[in-house]
């Protein structure tokens, strides 16, 4: 018996072959900042975390000082970096759990030294570059004055320093060659200061997964590991981890004309038998697959009819005969021969893979298969 309305499945094995993949590509003596941001992408941050430290990941990659803190609470131990910015409120508590931070002006850093004294807990910086990003991230030919202000304080280490690439092709790309070279100078001027932090690192899963050049000594892989390639290849040989599952719960034979849903947006051609599934754009299926995305009932593709509302979204199943009220249906994953890929859910809505997984909501049970850490 099912005991979830609607719930997602994370294969624990298809994360360590993704990450053996990333790490591969990266080179020897690259370490790995698993990005776990945004609840690991929707897979859920903590499991992910604890299973993946112990499969090559050498620290964790996060958005937002909550972020960081939730896994500190959730007593992992291992090198965590924020990598957005780090507002005066959160500083206390980001020092006292030992959580790097990453830097974007000289300003950051003074008010960083003003907060901790004298005697507060050394706090790792991560100085970030903007070598054409043009989000966050200070000019290049500032970063040696900044890094020489952290140098000064006793209460801060310079321990890394980060730019982020706007796009990067598989093929490379030339923006992303430009952003390398300006990169680069900035670690030789460093250097020649003697001020070159011990990590330096540029790719995300677009750079690592690309013959772009050298991945320098640390990346910060997220969507490849969680199984997306972000060039659309299809040998990557990466595995989705995440699958998504609902339930039939009512069953209704319509006449040929009814309308179904808010608006009546969709009419039935013929006798058609429809099935409720317990899922809506409150759960992350978005109001944008109405009328137009498919589900997986029994390995046959059934479309979506009307507009998906808050907590139901309805299907055809007349073409499943035997399709009955507690049946498995598969949003996101496979079924028989037939398989929904985050891809083409992103194509449905005109958005990106990562909106996809990052939008399946909290509603959503997780369920870990394989083997999982559990914490002491």
């Amino acid at each position: 018996m099912l005991q979830a309305r609607t719930w997602a499945d994370v294969d624990l094995g298809a994360l360590e072959h993704n990450l053996g993949l990333v790490r591969a590509a990266a080179g020897e003596d690259v370490a790995v900042m698993l990005v776990v941001k945004a609840d690991a992408y929707g897979h859920g941050a903590v499991p992910v975390s604890w299973h993946l430290l112990e499969h090559g990941a050498a620290a964790l990659g996060v958005g937002d000082s909550t972020e960081a803190l939730e896994l500190r609470d959730a007593g992992i131990t291992a090198p965590i970096v924020i990598l957005g910015a780090v507002v005066e409120g959160e500083m206390e508590a980001v020092a006292r759990g030992g959580i790097d931070v990453t830097v974007h002006s000289g300003d950051r850093v003074r008010a960083l030294r003003r907060m901790l004294g004298r005697s507060g807990p050394k706090v790792g910086v991560h100085i970030k570059v903007d070598t054409g990003m043009g989000r966050l991230g200070c000019h290049p030919e500032r970063v040696p004055g900044i890094a020489r202000e952290v140098r000064r304080s006793r209460c801060l280490e310079l321990r890394g320093i980060s730019t982020h690439l706007a796009a990067a092709e598989a093929d490379g790309g030339k923006h992303a060659e430009l952003q390398l070279r300006r990169f680069r100078r900035v670690l030789r001027t460093l250097d020649e200061e003697g001020m070159l932090p011990p990590w330096r690192h540029v790719h995300a899963s677009s750079g690592v997964m690309s013959t772009l050049p050298e991945a320098f000594n640390y990346v910060r892989p997220g969507l490849a590991v969680y199984g997306i390639d972000p060039h659309r290849r299809p040998d990557s040989g990466l595995q989705p981890a995440l699958s998504w599952h609902t339930q039939i719960v009512f069953l209704k034979d319509h006449r040929r004309g009814a309308r179904i849903g808010y608006g009546g947006t969709w009419r039935a051609g013929r006798k058609t038998r429809v099935a409720t599934l317990p899922v809506g754009y409150n759960d992350g299926y978005r109001f944008a697959f109405s009328n137009r995305a498919t589900v997986l009932v029994r390995g046959h593709r059934c479309p979506v009819i009307g507009r998906v509302s808050m907590d139901y979204t309805t299907v055809d199943v007349t073409d499943v005969p035997d399709a009955s009220v507690g049946d498995a249906v598969t949003l996101l994953g496979a079924d028989g021969d037939e398989r929904i890929r985050a891809e083409e859910l992103a194509r449905l809505a005109d958005t990106i893979p990562y909106e996809i997984l990052c939008g399946i909501g909290r509603r959503v049970k997780r369920h870990y298969l394989g083997r999982r850490h559990e914490a002491r």
